[in-house]
């Protein structure tokens, strides 16, 4: 088993991908920003195939998509990823900034899930 962190800050708060690597699968948890939570979970199944479930009102979905199909792509599966990362007050920039934060993440992650 491998087990690691990858951090990047935002408006002086992390953002951390927490990621767990088994034998045969991958578990990663995102989070931070001003309040940690879980607002979505992705699932990449025995085949390849990303489901996403997003709790009302969360819009981590898309970040949960976004790191399941990376996974699938590179045959990390199966494979969880939930994500919680929360801002107050943060606009259309911001939401791009922590998207662009969450894209570093993922390129570290695979590097280093796939080396």
């Amino acid at each position: 088993m491998k087990q690691f962190e990858l951090h990047q800050t935002y408006r002086g708060k992390d953002i951390t991908a927490f990621i767990l690597q088994h034998t045969n699968s991958v578990h990663i948890s995102l989070y931070g920003g001003d309040l940690p939570h879980i607002g979505a979970i992705g699932i990449v199944d025995l085949e390849g195939r990303c489901t996403i479930t997003r709790f009302p009102g969360h819009k981590e979905g898309s970040v949960c998509k976004k790191w399941c199909e990376a996974l699938s792509a590179a045959g990390l599966y199966p494979a969880v990823v939930e994500a919680g990362i929360h801002y107050d007050r943060l606009d259309k920039s911001g939401i791009i900034a922590v998207l662009d934060v969450l894209d570093m993440l993922l390129n570290e992650a695979l590097t280093e899930l796939c080396p």
